[in-house]
């Protein structure tokens, strides 16, 4: 169990705590939020009245069953009753695990579900990981006719396979990170499952590892919501490692414990914070989805205090429409974070002349992005090819009039346009096929929004 911090993180303020409800309720209403559910995060009442981790339950169940005496400092968890029944050798493994499954296949339709995970179902997660073996986000998703997707990682043949398509299909994806009750040899349960577990997830071996579909979504859902974890975990560092090897600097995580768990270590909480970028905001999980659901409730003008990410500029996207309409939503799911307004040629319908009405837009707008490929300089799918050289000489970003070309596609550029500085990719690469399409264009963010954060400066 972890030791009580001896120097207690320093609490946000107030205002401060609800401007971070009111960003997290803003994320997960934007469908871009992961929500990860620790063991300690599904609850269920238990005889006494009270709501504890059905895992407790579970915990429990098995120690009474083997005639286990555990002393008032041993801790009440499947992965240490499941270890210690294995030392004691009371137990087998495949045992243990039918076991567990047994159990939660019988609490399954009896115990009565603490009222914030059906909350938590209401909202628009767009990814569920759960990291207990149970089905009961799923149930709760039925009961609601809400579509989703299933998968788990079998650590008993973890080449199973995991197929899903987050472009195409806009389900739900409600993944059992060690696996599920329904398929007793999948559960990773004793701390020896554990470290066979971890070993397969950071091998090289493709087929058992987490799937790559699943961890390079992380990539576009970059919230993620961390109930019920003891950070404490040793398992939990190598976890988070593989779960975040491609997207370490693209993500927030935000940690919130239950009521009754003990406070993380103070360096447990700095190697996540310097890992990860973790926070962990000094609010119980479930004070926090209590005023989650308050600020995800409200209308958005008030959700947000009236001052909802106003835009600050304005960003003119120049591109082949026809041709280049791939690359155009690659750039824009990511350039959605920005607090910018984003104008395309497809605005300029019944504006009139579509040349005047560009040149009084790009005077008006602070950035100009051309996203450059051999169709863009097709002058009859593209007017503004016949203005690229005046476009060019508007790049004057310490005046707040910023011109930074996108290399979408392999192409010639030079040119007016292609010889300026703030081109991007500064590889000079072309994003489509170079296998770095996020990196490439999570960088283009970056860089404009540290830009657009100095133009008031």
């Amino acid at each position: 169990m972890p030791e009580t911090s001896s120097q207690p993180a320093a609490a946000l303020s107030t205002s401060n705590l609800e401007d971070l409800y009111q960003m997290i309720a803003r994320k997960v209403k934007d469908g871009s939020c992961v929500l990860f559910l620790g063991w300690g995060a599904v609850m269920a009442k238990d005889p006494d009245n009270k709501y504890v981790p059905v895992s407790t339950l579970c915990a429990r169940h098995l120690a009474k069953k083997y005639k286990l005496s555990l002393g008032p400092d041993e801790e009440v968890s499947i992965s240490y009753v499941t270890s210690l029944l294995r030392v004691r050798n009371l137990s087998t493994d495949n045992v243990l695990q039918e076991d567990v499954a047994a159990f939660y296949d019988e609490i399954s339709d009896k115990c009565e579900l603490h009222p914030l995970l059906e909350q938590l179902t209401d909202l628009r997660f767009r990814i569920v990981i759960n990291a207990a073996p149970d089905n009961f986000v799923s149930r709760l998703f039925d009961q609601i006719a809400q579509p989703y997707f299933e998968g788990f990682y079998n650590f008993y043949k973890p080449g199973s396979g995991f197929s899903f398509d987050f472009e195409k299909d806009q389900r739900v994806v409600i993944y059992n990170l060690l696996g599920s009750y329904k398929h007793p040899e999948s559960l990773v349960l004793t701390y020896k499952h554990q470290l066979r577990y971890i070993k397969k997830i950071v091998s090289e071996q493709q087929n058992e590892r987490l799937p790559d579909t699943l961890t390079n979504a992380f990539k576009d859902f970059r919230h993620h919501l961390f109930l019920g974890f003891d950070f404490d975990e040793w398992a939990l560092r190598l976890l988070l490692d593989t779960l975040y090897k491609n997207v370490r600097e693209n993500i927030q995580p935000y940690a919130y414990p239950t009521k009754t768990e003990v406070v993380t270590d103070s360096d447990t909480k700095v190697f996540f914070q310097g890992e990860f970028g973790m926070q962990f905001p000094g609010v119980d999980m479930e004070t926090f989805v209590e005023k989650l659901i308050e600020y995800y409730n409200k209308p958005d003008d008030q959700a947000l205090g009236n001052t909802p990410e106003a835009p600050r500029a304005q960003v003119l996207i120049l591109y082949n429409e026809a041709a280049d309409k791939d690359g155009y939503d690659l750039l824009i799911k990511h350039l959605r974070s920005l607090p910018a307004k984003f104008i395309t040629l497809a605005d300029a319908t019944g504006q009139g002349d579509v040349q005047e009405w560009l040149r009084t837009t790009i005077e008006e707008c602070q950035v100009v992005l051309p996203l450059l490929s051999a169709d863009f300089y097709d002058a009859q799918q593209n007017p503004a090819v016949a203005m690229l050289e005046e476009i060019a000489k508007r790049n004057n970003p310490r005046k707040g009039s910023l011109v930074m070309p996108v290399l979408l596609k392999n192409v010639s550029i030079d040119g007016p346009i292609g010889q300026l500085p703030t081109l991007r990719p500064s590889t000079r690469q072309a994003i489509i096929g170079s296998g770095k399409e996020d990196k490439y264009a999570t960088d283009i963010v970056d860089s404009l929004k540290r830009y657009i954060e100095n133009l008031d400066r």
